[in-house]
């Protein structure tokens, strides 16, 4: 049979209590990632029109401006103004973008 000395027996005990101390700590790394994943989503809430498009279409994050498709501006041949969803064949338009919640219509004169 073999015996150990004290010494260690205590160099065992303390790598022992060194592993029950480390349970429940979150790596570093863990909590730098998280830190920079909160401090964008916080940015981006507060300033919800530097929120990239592809941010837009898959998180939805509450206070950003719904963008409808895009309006095409023309004039027809009387000269009046027309703005359709599908752009005008041989004529010169504008595209237009609206957010879902804007009043397109424009008030009495």
């Amino acid at each position: 049979m073999r015996f150990e000395d004290g010494a260690g027996s205590v160099r065992r005990r303390a790598l022992a209590s060194a592993r029950r101390r480390q349970i429940g700590r979150a790596p570093v790394w863990l909590l730098l990632g998280l830190g920079i994943l909160g401090g964008l989503g916080l940015y981006w809430y507060t300033t919800p029109q530097d929120v990239p498009r592809w941010v837009r279409k898959w998180l939805p994050l509450p206070g950003l401006p719904e963008y409808t498709g895009p309006l095409y501006r023309w004039r027809d041949d009387r000269g009046r103004e027309q703005i359709t969803d599908k752009p005008p064949k041989n004529r010169p338009y504008e595209t237009q973008l609206y957010r879902s919640n804007t009043n397109v219509v424009p008030p009495n004169q």
